[in-house]
């Protein structure tokens, strides 16, 4: 039996007392405004991001990790945990410890292809945390995403290539789908495993920090919100026509289920 559960989300927002915060053309964040956003962090620091998939189970990017597979984690890597339901570094509603880490077996380091991994939780999250932690919806394989979805990609990632400071505040910036076609004119050849995500003028886009994170696209009309990419690689942070690569998640549909089910 499939164990992901996504709604439709009715969402408490909490207004933030903090102004603006840019980073490659983003702002900040609400409280429950994206209750499946995880910030994975290895002996106390942000390396990578997360999504929240079901009670027990997180989908992050494998080039966070080693390359080794489906394993139970060593006593070095146990001090990888996962932040879930914070809005401000350091407020988590909930840390969990991670148990194992899957890694897609075709998982290629110089080109990034099946950059996907699963991250089990030791302890699932208590239910009681709704709706400030809540599982995204996984997109079937026919899944496609239109004009009228509207995409953004969030994280605790740097704001500038330049940038020596993380921000503290979940930051998000919304933006657009690239044909494949507009994505191989910035980057050549890419696999059909990936996708490209941001705007011409590169002005919003993710960075150093935010890899494993969500790309979220809403369904039109306020519907699901569906895992369309988890964030991967590109050159530099926000550069003109050079937008995001994404892992194309709706390609890994199976592959994910056959281990979380």
């Amino acid at each position: 039996m499939r164990t992901v559960r996504c709604i439709y989300l009715i969402i408490l927002y909490v207004v933030s007392s903090t102004g603006p915060e840019r980073i490659v053309g983003g702002d900040n964040s609400v409280e429950g405004e994206w209750p499946w956003q995880v910030s994975l962090h290895f002996s106390g620091n942000l390396y990578c991001g997360a999504s929240v998939l079901s009670s027990n189970w997180l989908i992050s990017a494998a080039h966070c990790f080693s390359k080794q597979r489906s394993v139970t984690l060593t006593a070095d890597q146990q001090r990888s945990v996962a932040h879930l339901g914070m809005l401000t570094q350091g407020s988590a509603r909930h840390v969990a410890e991670i148990q194992r880490i899957v890694v897609h077996e075709y998982y290629n380091a110089y080109t990034f292809d099946y950059d996907i991994a699963l991250l089990q939780l030791k302890k699932p999250w208590p239910s009681s945390l709704g709706p400030l932690v809540q599982p995204v919806c996984l997109p079937p394989t026919s899944h496609t995403v239109t004009d009228s979805h509207r995409c953004w990609v969030t994280g605790w990632g740097y704001r500038s290539e330049e940038d020596k400071v993380l921000p503290t505040v979940l930051q998000k910036a919304e933006v657009s789908i690239l044909s494949q076609t507009e994505c191989k004119k910035s980057y050549g050849p890419v696999s059909p495993r990936m996708l490209c995500a941001g705007v011409p003028s590169g002005e919003r886009d993710a960075c150093r920090g935010d890899s494993g994170g969500p790309l979220s696209c809403q369904a039109p009309g306020g519907g699901r919100w569906f895992l369309i990419g988890i964030v991967s690689w590109g050159a530099g942070c926000g550069r003109p026509n050079l937008p995001g690569v994404y892992t194309r998640v709706n390609k890994f549909a199976s592959w994910i289920y056959s281990h979380i089910s």
